[in-house]
């Protein structure tokens, strides 16, 4: 699936119509088994694209195809106008930032970002300069002389991204970086990586199975699944139009019920949503659980259910509602010192019509 939304690269380094980062037709196969099969996809020149997907959906081998650590099968990679489908990883201009840090312990922090330069044989003044930039950069300054093991692990990860940042590279491959963290420093890594992207306007690659680091930190999301791009979109795209059943259900919370569509509705208790042209017989109808609206009172508006569980998370107060033997989630915002409505309420469910997506039973 090629992404047709793509704005073409104007730059110096790109061709017209083309992205910084043109990947086509990639393909890798092992024996029995595809692992990602016919990837296409164009990177402008500055922007961060997540892939995202669960485990085994091959995101994490596309990021190794491009690095050049595992060789495609098929398909061409292409940079700035220049195929590197062949070329070796250390000259393909890359820096790799990998979930393990991947830090050498018993070198200084110094050292460890001044790696990469000195295998380039870069002068020692330069050296020096450029990875007291690097670890300013990162906000780490002070710190050049310990050793990994006396930093936190937001520490440690903010090394890995001095290191992968100070050779320059064209492109920046990151495979899920921030996995090993806490959440607190997840969110605070998420902010630091992208105002560091966004400033020095490089292109990157951010690899996770997160929807919210997706969703939060990338200009454009790669969805992925079995191999295969379900969807290539913004993060609003992907959120409101999902187009595929997957890409509803694993972007975001959402409500999977059951439903027969006919004559271009779908059916479920008792109302009719509009379905897709073509689809008749079983179908999904699936709709996010903050977008309903609850009422305590029943009537001839909504759908009528009865509270099955009542679940308070602290800003949110979720319920799960008996609807004709299907389980319907709400989640509601809380604001203080709301009554909770206990199982066994009858309640009415409501919602609007832009907010139900109705997919073939078998999507």
């Amino acid at each position: 699936m090629t992404d047709q939304s793509t704005a073409p690269d104007q730059g110096t380094n790109g061709t017209a119509g083309e992205g910084f980062l043109s990947i086509r037709g990639l393909t890798k196969r092992y024996a029995g088994f595809t692992a990602v099969d016919n990837f296409d996809l164009e990177v402008p020149k500055g922007e961060l694209v997540a892939f995202l997907g669960p485990s085994g959906c091959g995101k994490t081998t596309s990021l190794r195809m491009i690095a050049g650590l595992v060789p495609a099968t098929a398909g061409r990679i292409v940079v700035g106008g220049q195929d590197l489908t062949t070329v070796e990883t250390h000259r393909r201009d890359m820096g790799l930032v990998f979930q393990s840090y991947a830090l050498f312990p018993h070198m200084s922090i110094a050292r460890n970002v001044a790696f990469g330069l000195e295998m380039r044989k870069v002068p020692k003044d330069e050296i020096a300069r450029r990875v007291r930039e690097a670890i300013a950069l990162v906000h780490l300054t002070g710190k050049e002389e310990h050793k990994p093991a006396q930093l936190s692990g937001g520490q440690q990860q903010r090394v890995a991204l001095a290191r992968a940042l100070v050779i320059r590279p064209s492109i920046l491959l990151l495979d899920e970086p921030l996995s090993n963290l806490d959440a607190k420093l997840r969110d605070e890594m998420r902010n630091e990586i992208r105002d560091i992207q966004k400033s020095l306007g490089i292109t990157a690659i951010f690899v996770t199975h997160d929807q919210g680091e997706a969703l939060t930190m990338c200009d454009k999301v790669v969805v992925m699944n079995e191999g295969r791009l379900e969807q290539v979109g913004t993060p609003v795209d992907l959120y409101e139009r999902p187009k595929t059943a997957f890409v509803a259900s694993f972007v975001g919370r959402t409500n999977r019920l059951k439903a027969v569509a006919k004559d271009g509705a779908a059916e479920f208790a008792g109302q009719r949503v509009p379905a897709p042209a073509g689809l008749s017989g079983p179908v999904q109808v699936m709709i996010r659980p903050h977008r309903i609206a609850l009422s305590p009172s029943t009537g001839s508006e909504g759908v009528t259910g009865t509270i099955a569980r009542a679940i308070f998370s602290g800003d949110i107060l979720q319920y799960d509602v008996d609807v004709g033997g299907q389980i319907v989630s709400v989640e509601l915002a809380t604001r203080g010192g709301e009554t909770v409505l206990a199982p066994g309420t009858q309640v009415s469910l409501s919602w609007r019509p832009q907010d139900i997506f109705v997919y073939g039973a078998a999507a």
